[in-house]
């Protein structure tokens, strides 16, 4: 196999020191700092994870925000994202359909830490009111996954459950961030984070645990706990004053 290669964490060190007079030579004058991203960042690399970095530079080319690059090389993923301040702030620290995951982005710098460290301490301002207009914003999605899954119940629809209870699931977790304003870490904390959040749906933990246990399968336990938790959602939008519902279906009407 030529992907999916172990590494450590001295592995990617050395990736990272190769990178940086390549990076330099790209950039120029035009670059203002440099950070690791994502799990190098926290500390949590392990065998497998790849190696993010972003490059913060004064201007991009006229007509793009951003840029990247992705390449495996040796088994492992290697991530490079060039943009400026400006497209940082406002795409991964304010609120968007992202911050669930992105919110909680944390850079360790690598060249110019002034300019990482005021990244990272960035706080948005009203963070409760962004996070309940994209909850509500989000919300259809949330009804449209939940009813896929319900037809798929109706129907015995075995083969194509696990999809659809995943994405269903992966929503409603999304939704949940949104309503506790805090975004999870990592992927593969989703579940363990949203065990702690002090806002939740009646019977989430009781879904959870039917999913995580594989336990999905139990189509009228699954249906139950499908609707018990959609309409928990719903009972904690209206002591919120939150409404994610309309009167009209006129294109004319749309507030966005």
């Amino acid at each position: 196999m030529k992907g999916l290669k172990k590494h450590s964490h001295k592995d990617r060190e050395r990736v990272i020191r190769e990178l940086v007079p390549l990076i330099k030579q790209k950039f120029g004058d035009n670059l203002v700092a440099l950070a690791n991203d994502a799990s190098y960042a926290r500390g949590e690399d392990f065998d497998y994870s790849d190696l993010e970095l972003f490059a913060f530079v004064k201007e991009m080319p006229a007509c793009k925000e951003m840029e990247g690059m992705s390449r495996i090389r040796d088994g492992m993923l290697v991530e490079l994202i060039w943009t400026t301040r400006e497209w940082y702030l406002s795409k991964v620290k304010e609120v968007t359909e992202e911050w669930y995951i992105a919110g909680s982005d944390t850079l360790l710098p690598i060249i110019n830490e002034e300019f990482i460290a005021e990244l990272n301490s960035y706080r948005v301002e009203n963070l409760k009111e962004k996070c309940f207009m994209e909850l509500v914003r989000f919300w259809p999605q949330v009804q449209e996954a939940t009813a896929k899954v319900l037809n798929a119940v109706t129907r015995k629809n075995r083969d194509g459950l696990p999809l659809l209870v995943f994405y269903m699931f992966n929503d409603m977790l999304v939704a949940l961030s949104l309503l506790n304003r805090t975004p999870y870490t990592t992927m593969g904390k989703f579940i363990h984070e949203a065990r702690s959040f002090p806002v939740k749906p009646a019977r989430f933990d009781e879904l959870l645990d039917l999913i995580v246990s594989g336990g999905y399968t139990n189509l009228s336990l699954l249906k139950e706990l499908s609707i018990a938790v959609f309409e928990g959602f719903e009972e904690i939008f209206d002591k919120l004053g939150l409404e994610p519902y309309h009167t009209s279906i006129d294109p004319a009407d749309n507030p966005d």
